[in-house]
């Protein structure tokens, strides 16, 4: 399948639909990039212009290479453009279910019946995609990570009707031909990584909260570990009411462990949001956020945000630690792996992979609990869980999953010697 994808097309011009679109006519694909009208998918062309126009300048491509490349790509706002028998489609509009299922009985009345369907979707339901069209065996997930052009994770996701031979022509076409790194990932709320990531993001929202520690400490224990960045400027980046909104999604799918912070709710009210509004967690320009050397001002008004939130709150036990600890934030995004493991949602060999290309913790989340220890990391989530959540709905965010306890239990601690176990087919006896 990878070889033989010689067309596809990319509904949505914006910077995912752009990044995408650009990294299949990198490949040699014909794409055709469709929007609602000429303004959305001029500016779009535009975008993979200047990708284009970055490779020259930094020489990964000639002048000559890039323009052929470029070449690859149509622009068009009507469906009746697109090659009926085209290979693959992947629709990258907005995050609303009613606009993608539109979108998909469109796409499945001009496709013919070997076109592959696919949406970009970080979070919503494939199978309810896929319920909308004739063809629910040839509809997928393939979530690209932002920017699509530069992030090597492409999470592929069934839905519950999908064809295990489309779901593995999508991994080979991800590895072989796009260059990317594929992980399989059940259908489930937040797939993988935005699950695992915002309970971690969430966390450092509560420890804010506390008034114990600055922004500036949190975001540097969490670059000491090893991620790119620290989550609360990870939030100013992303943008607070894009990060509110999946937080809430996970909060009304998997409940207490995922109620957001008080702080959030705050933010999204006073309109504080980032990058995007000037100021967050910290203050924003563009000279300021171009200048890589810059020292990171806290926004002033952050004070009032926290009180604003802390009202909100009844005797909220507050953390006894004198310096903060890097485990606070990290130990949930640990214990969210635990439970995506138990739900099999993802095979242990691909987490460390997923966390490497998709998060930026290069030494991998399970390799890290296994060279500290399982039974560790069960001790610090129970005492965070003792410490900080007591009777109260609170503990939900540090209760161990229970299979993190079973493998204490069962004094296993290599994670891959457990998969082959499990995957293992023993003759059963007679009786």
């Amino acid at each position: 399948m990878s070889n033989q994808v010689k067309s596809a097309a990319v509904i949505g011009a914006g910077a995912m639909g752009g990044g995408i679109a650009q990294v299949l006519s990198q490949a040699g694909i014909r794409v055709f990039l469709k929007d609602i009208n000429e303004d959305f998918v001029s500016r779009g062309l535009a975008n993979i212009k200047k990708m284009y126009d970055s490779r020259v300048a930094k020489e990964v491509l000639t002048r000559e290479k890039a323009d052929e490349l470029f070449a690859n790509i149509k622009g068009t706002t009507r469906y009746e453009d697109i090659d009926k028998d085209v290979d693959l489609v992947i629709e990258a509009a907005s995050e609303v279910i009613d606009i993608k299922l539109d979108i998909f009985r469109t796409l499945d009345k001009h496709c013919g019946p070997n076109t592959i369907l696919a949406s970009n979707t970080s979070a919503l339901s494939i199978s309810q995609i896929a319920s909308v069209t004739t063809r629910p065996e040839r509809v997928l997930g393939i979530h690209f990570f932002n920017p699509a052009q530069a992030m090597k994770l492409v999470e592929v996701i069934p839905g519950v009707k999908t064809d295990k031979n489309v779901v593995q022509d999508i991994m080979d076409l991800c590895a072989t031909k796009l260059g990317k790194a594929p992980v399989k990932v059940k259908e489930c709320p937040g797939f993988l990584v935005n699950r695992i990531l915002f309970p971690y993001m969430n966390e450092a929202l509560y420890v804010l909260q506390e008034g114990k520690f600055s922004p500036e400490e949190i975001d540097q224990k969490a670059l000491e570990f090893g991620l790119p960045m620290g989550p609360l400027t990870l939030f100013d980046l992303t943008g607070v009411d894009i990060c509110a909104h999946v937080v809430d999604f996970l909060y009304s799918e998997y409940g207490p462990r995922f109620k957001p912070a008080e702080l959030l709710l705050v933010m999204m009210e006073e309109k504080v949001l980032g990058q995007k509004t000037g100021a967050g967690f910290y203050v924003h320009s563009k000279d300021r956020d171009r200048d890589k050397n810059a020292a990171k001002e806290v926004n002033p008004k952050l004070a009032e945000l926290l009180k604003k939130a802390n009202a909100q709150v009844k005797d909220a036990p507050v953390s006894k630690a004198d310096k903060f600890e890097v485990d606070r934030i990290m130990m949930p995004m640990f214990n969210e792996v635990m439970y995506a493991l138990q739900e099999d949602v993802v095979a242990a060999k691909d987490v460390d992979t997923a966390v490497a290309f998709g998060l930026g913790l290069k030494r991998g989340i399970l390799s890290l609990a296994k060279e500290r220890g399982l039974e560790t990391c069960l001790l610090q989530l129970e005492k965070y869980q003792s410490e900080l959540g007591g009777n109260t709905p609170a503990a939900e965010r540090f209760r161990p999953a229970w299979m993190l306890k079973k493998l204490v239990r069962a004094e296993v601690h290599d994670f891959d010697s457990l998969e082959e176990k499990c995957d293992k087919k023993e003759p059963v006896a007679a009786k």
